[in-house]
């Protein structure tokens, strides 16, 4: 079920630069290496979670994303390669099973279309991974929308 919510959400997260199309592959290899280092966050939630560059149209072909854990609060110092980001907007969100990503992302853009809502792309598209003992972990897609 589709929802739309103010949020906001700080991290502690390496960047990373890649072409769209390679996202797939890439995005969760980011992750893997950031979980090698991911002990070294300070203040973390537990909570792994990706920030997207939006693509902007077809000429667009390389973006920018990061990897890393939510935190609950800025720490003082940071490993190196990291850095803090934080991000405040109003989201369309929707949550299933990481294996439907897919589907997660076709279900909330039908979704934006039919109720008349437009993705900002002044703003990071971001997944927010929940961790599930002996099942499929849980995802939950948020994309930016203009009020």
């Amino acid at each position: 079920m589709c929802k739309v919510a103010s949020k906001e959400f700080k991290a502690v997260v390496i960047r990373n630069n890649g072409l769209f199309k390679d996202y797939a592959r890439l995005v969760p290899e980011a992750a893997q290496a950031f979980l090698m280092q991911g002990h070294l966050v300070q203040n973390s939630s537990g909570l792994e979670v990706a920030f997207y560059e939006p693509k902007r149209g077809e000429d667009h072909l390389e973006g920018t994303f990061f990897t890393g854990y939510l935190v609950h609060e800025q720490a003082e110092t940071l490993p190196d390669g990291m850095e803090y980001i934080e991000a405040a907007h109003t989201y369309a969100s929707i949550r299933g099973k990481t294996g439907e990503m897919g589907d997660l992302y076709t279900r909330l853009n039908h979704w934006l279309s039919e109720n008349d809502r437009q993705q900002s792309i002044n703003q990071y598209i971001i997944e927010v991974y929940y961790p599930a003992a002996n099942e499929e972990e849980e995802a939950e897609v948020f994309i930016p929308i203009n009020d």
